[in-house]
């Protein structure tokens, strides 16, 4: 089996020799193409210097710097073109673990997509900051949550692919350009009933260079997770009824939460209370309304009421409220988006999405969830017998 490693460079100069040199090691049966941005650090004539240059190390230089997914998608294409059976992607600035390489070649015996997982036992990182492994880490619940994913690690980019998975997933039609590619791609694979498999690695952060992660790469990744769920839901033939009705009784709920509010807090006793128990009342008869709801129309004849069921739910309803707290503060002091609109955006966008995701998809499995009622057509990436496999080469 033919195998070619994909890495995109821009500005690694300091890195990418050690790497080609690490690869020639550890995969001497694998040929190496650096995908360049036209780096202005002289990138493309380190690689041009390596003793297997033309032989097994290949350069495909472009003229413009388009982002990650724009470099990784021409790389897949000239892997394809070329005729290579397996295709690795990985970063130049050492982050991955060269050693792992043999790993995730030998899951694609059976996976058509093998990902170097952080997120899995053994897996790991090593010198991040406590806030970049908060960050990682509410970025992949949030990607798991909103789309319905199980791998892991949604956003690596320590991944091996099968070519006819490339094609299978679509890879050279995907418009992210940022991190988010990293995303699509996982998220295309198991909409597809891809076997994804994931390896554990231990992720270090980079020794030179510097990162090409900033405030706007995030934004798409957030941005482009809730609408390609939002196509899914309102797709013919999809739950968008329910998913409307849950949405309508959600809406009725902040109809009363902030009518309850302002009408208890301009009457005596409650005037005295001070907002936040005021707020807190009103909260309550919210909850009240959306359970009610729900469970007399959303998912009507699902279940029957339990304390169990309604302790379940209050529990949830509570998490989801905090959600929009948390991508505050994510984008306020984590990021150093402080901004009022930046604020407003985390906050009442993407925290009220988070949470509305968190909760419809919760209520559905945990509070709400009668014998029978999952689909019959959801299938298991993880091998079951329900999934469609892309056939070995």
């Amino acid at each position: 089996m033919s195998t070619l490693v994909v890495v995109p460079t821009y500005d690694e100069r300091d890195t990418i020799g050690t790497l080609l040199h690490r690869l020639a090691e550890v995969v001497p049966d694998a040929d190496v193409l650096v995908v360049d941005d036209s780096s202005p650090d002289g990138t493309a004539g380190v690689v041009r210097d390596d003793a297997r240059f033309a032989r097994q190390v290949f350069l495909l230089e472009r003229r413009v710097k388009d982002g990650l997914g724009g470099a990784y998608r021409a790389g897949f294409a000239w892997a394809l073109d070329h005729g290579y059976d397996h295709v690795v992607q990985m970063d130049a600035d050492g982050s991955h673990p060269v050693e792992r390489v043999p790993a995730l070649l030998e899951m694609l015996l059976e996976a058509d997509v093998a990902v170097g997982s952080r997120y899995v036992p053994r897996g790991g990182v090593r010198d991040w900051s406590w806030h970049r492994r908060l960050l990682s880490w509410a970025g992949n619940l949030y990607v798991r949550i909103v789309l319905g994913l199980h791998t892991h690690d949604t956003t690596a980019g320590f991944k091996a692919f099968r070519a006819a998975a490339l094609q299978a997933i679509g890879v050279l039609g995907s418009r992210s350009n940022g991190y988010c590619f990293q995303v699509e791609n996982t998220w295309r694979a198991e909409r597809r009933g891809l076997r994804v498999r994931e390896v554990p690695i231990t992720f270090t952060d980079r020794t030179a260079g510097t990162s090409k992660m900033s405030g706007a790469v995030v934004v798409e990744a957030l941005a482009r997770v809730l609408v390609w769920r939002w196509r899914e839901v309102t797709a013919p033939g999809a739950r968008h009824r329910e998913v409307a009705t849950f949405l309508a009784v959600g809406g009725a709920g902040y109809v009363v939460d902030v009518a309850v509010f302002n009408l208890l807090w301009g009457l005596a006793p409650f005037d005295t209370w001070g907002p936040t128990a005021v707020k807190a009342i009103a909260v309550a008869a919210a909850m009240v309304v959306t359970y009610l709801g729900n469970a007399l129309v959303t998912w009507r004849g699902q279940t029957r009421a339990t304390l169990g069921q309604v302790a379940t739910f209050v529990v949830l309803n509570a998490i989801g409220l905090g959600f929009s707290v948390a991508c505050l503060w994510v984008s306020h002091d984590v990021l150093g988006l402080t901004s009022r609109v930046a604020d407003n955006v985390s906050a009442n966008v993407v925290g009220l999405a988070l949470g509305t995701a968190f909760r419809y998809w919760t209520y559905r499995w945990l509070v709400f969830r009668g014998p029978g009622s999952r689909e019959a057509g959801s299938r298991d990436v993880h091998g079951s017998a329900r999934t469609s496999r892309v056939p070995a080469r």
